[in-house]
């Protein structure tokens, strides 16, 4: 009963980890598509005594939302990760693709005081997580001796 509970709570916790961050991306990343997450804001007084003030979110608002193909790129930066991460078969591209993305909101949330720290720590720590379960199959691009189960074990067997 235990290795059964085992079992199923080493498939389940990866494949949460993957719909939680794939949800939280096409959430984001769908807005920025659909709607324009950012706005157009004009360089004008209010934004330019925000920017003198130091005031980073609204720094940061006016330079995303200046650029609507930018806008654009960053989230289809987030909606093909996701939507990488929902199908088994390609997660682990998903999540290699969905680090550098992650990564660099986060950044952008602590350096230009955003807001939203905490839910972008959690997104990269879970996804760091999700390299490290995967970590023998990244490893096998660069190293071609990484055993990896049963395979690894037969190919030893009869060398």
């Amino acid at each position: 009963m235990k290795k059964r509970l085992w079992r199923a709570l080493c498939k389940s916790f990866p494949m949460t980890l993957r719909w939680f961050m794939a949800m939280i991306f096409l959430l984001y990343g769908g807005v920025k598509l659909i709607f324009g997450q950012f706005g157009h804001i004009p360089l004008n007084e209010i934004t330019q005594a925000a920017a003198q003030k130091g005031e980073g979110f609204a720094i940061t608002w006016a330079f995303f939302g200046y650029s609507r193909p930018y806008e654009l790129f960053v989230g289809l930066g987030e909606v093909i990760p996701a939507l990488l991460l929902l199908n088994p078969r390609t997660a682990t591209l998903g999540a290699v693709m969905y680090f550098p993305v992650a990564f660099n909101v986060m950044l952008v949330n602590y350096f230009y005081h955003i807001g939203v720290h905490d839910l972008s720590t959690v997104l990269v720590i879970m996804n760091l997580v999700l390299l490290w379960l995967d970590r023998r199959k990244l490893l096998m691009i660069f190293w071609k001796n990484i055993p990896t189960g049963q395979a690894s074990e037969k190919g030893r067997e009869v060398a």
